[in-house]
């Protein structure tokens, strides 16, 4: 279709309809300049400073007599450009037979973004602070314990749009409670994030209109 387009405005030129054709191609030319500055803005706007991230994940695992579900919701504000401090709370609940076990956690992250693309990807670094509560129904049992966890790994943001992004983030997590040996090991998981944006589009007009 471009190839036609270039063909037919050419003929233009050299059939006597000089003035249109210098004002299609000055037309064509700043349909091609606002898109290219219109990719940029996109791509560069959605980490730049105070940009505002909201996302998280979760998960259902459901079996015979057993269950898991897990909830993970993130919000982080652009400090700089590409750089975003945030917090997560994080919820978990697991039932195995008569015993079920609750936790929950909330701290600080830290990414860094890399690129200009619909795909971004990020160093990533966080760290939790943790409360859990075991229960154990056939002794009337329960046991509380608070502890730590952080991760430390590597993780992608690839964009379906302007605003929302699907995201992966895989590293070395390292958990330790009260009184219990600490584990370790590696940790990956999906979510989702919704980025907010504050550039103005006055921005893109002052470039392609020149006013």
């Amino acid at each position: 279709m471009a190839t036609a387009f270039t063909c037919f405005i050419r003929c233009m030129k050299y059939s006597g309809f000089k003035y249109i054709y210098y004002t299609l191609i000055f037309v064509y030319e700043k349909i091609l300049l606002a898109g290219m500055l219109l990719a940029a803005t996109l791509t560069q706007a959605q980490t730049e400073k105070n940009s505002v991230l909201v996302g998280g994940g979760f998960s259902l695992q459901t079996g015979s007599g057993n269950s898991q579900f897990s909830l993970n919701p993130t919000v982080g504000v652009f400090a700089a450009d590409n750089f975003l401090l945030g917090g997560t709370l994080t919820f978990n609940t697991q039932k195995l037979g008569s015993v079920k076990s609750t936790e929950f956690g909330i701290g600080p992250f830290a990414r860094y973004y890399f690129g200009n693309t619909s795909t971004k990807p990020f160093l990533v670094g966080e760290f939790d602070f943790l409360s859990s509560k075991t229960k154990q129904s056939s002794t009337a049992s329960e046991i509380k314990t608070n502890g730590t966890r952080f991760l430390i790994g590597l993780g992608f943001a690839a964009f379906v749009n302007e605003t929302v992004a699907v995201e992966g983030v895989s590293g070395y997590s390292y958990s330790k409670f009260k009184n219990v040996d600490g584990n370790g090991g590696f940790n990956l998981r999906l979510g989702f994030g919704i980025y907010f944006n504050r550039r103005s589009a006055k921005d893109l007009k002052t470039n392609v209109m020149g006013k």
